[in-house]
């Protein structure tokens, strides 16, 4: 991408936009507009060179003069994690909160997981939906985050109305091993007992869907396992292929997991 912004901007106007130099910016568009008065700056190329460095100046600017966002301009935002410039482009309405960006997703998607508590917060306070568009086409973003384990995003989202049924919110972060997010989700009302949310595009996907309980058995994870019996998952409940926690202990020959469930009463 920067060879091909520096052949569409040249060298002297694609370092003044990745550097936010406004003056030397004008200055030289003001040169080519004296040598050729039809001259056009290339204002959605300008715009991506300067949110590749969060150049919010110059990203306003390229508005001001009637630039347009393109996928490439939201592309380098979320390759270069430009806070300043995506807070600027929702304020100003030049974009929508809930954008989805080829290969990223929507922004809220991409920050939550990541950690980025600031940058999420301001997506929700922003009116981003986290229950509208999905990660790899069938994931809640409520769900990836968990996987993650930051409970304060988790909360975060929570609180702006992100919907913890049916999310597989506690599945993936059982899977991931995070007892504390685990424990933290049944404290918020999930459901124990809950299967994945089924992946429409990969059947080989669902047909591994199952509970926390089976996911945390499968990975091997005593601890959430000990947490997920001790809170009332059910034991002896089948997953998509009819496997019950027990039997894919078994299969993975985790001795300490059998050793664990049939001491609580699996059979």
């Amino acid at each position: 991408m920067e060879a091909r912004l520096k052949n569409q901007l040249g060298d002297e106007l694609y370092q003044a936009c990745k550097e936010g130099r406004l003056e030397d910016i004008t200055s030289l568009i003001e040169r080519c507009r004296a040598a050729n008065p039809t001259y056009s700056p290339p204002l959605s190329a300008m715009m991506t060179a300067a949110a590749s460095r969060d150049r919010a100046n110059a990203v306003a600017y390229c508005l001001r003069e009637g630039g347009s966002v393109t996928d490439a301009v939201m592309g380098a935002l979320v390759g270069n994690h430009s806070f300043e410039t995506h807070k600027l482009l929702v304020t100003s309405k030049a974009v929508d909160v809930n954008r989805v960006i080829p290969w990223h997703g929507d922004i809220l998607a991409v920050v939550a997981p990541a950690g980025d508590y600031e940058w999420a917060k301001f997506c929700l306070q922003n009116d981003a939906n986290p229950n509208l568009n999905m990660v790899d086409g069938f994931k809640p973003v409520l769900a990836v985050t968990a996987e993650s384990g930051t409970t304060d995003i988790v909360s975060l989202l929570l609180e702006h109305g992100a919907w913890l049924k049916g999310s597989g919110a506690i599945v993936l972060a059982a899977e991931a091993g995070k007892k504390d997010m685990v424990r933290f989700l049944l404290e918020h009302g999930a459901d124990i007992d809950e299967i994945g949310v089924e992946d429409p595009t990969d059947e080989r996907e669902t047909a591994e869907m199952g509970s926390a309980l089976h996911k945390a058995v499968s990975a091997g994870h005593k601890g959430v396992v000990e947490l997920l019996i001790d809170k009332g998952a059910n034991i002896e409940l089948k997953d998509a292929k009819g496997r019950t926690p027990l039997g894919l202990a078994e299969e993975s020959r985790n001795a300490d997991i059998v050793e664990l469930l049939q001491s609580r009463g699996a059979r």
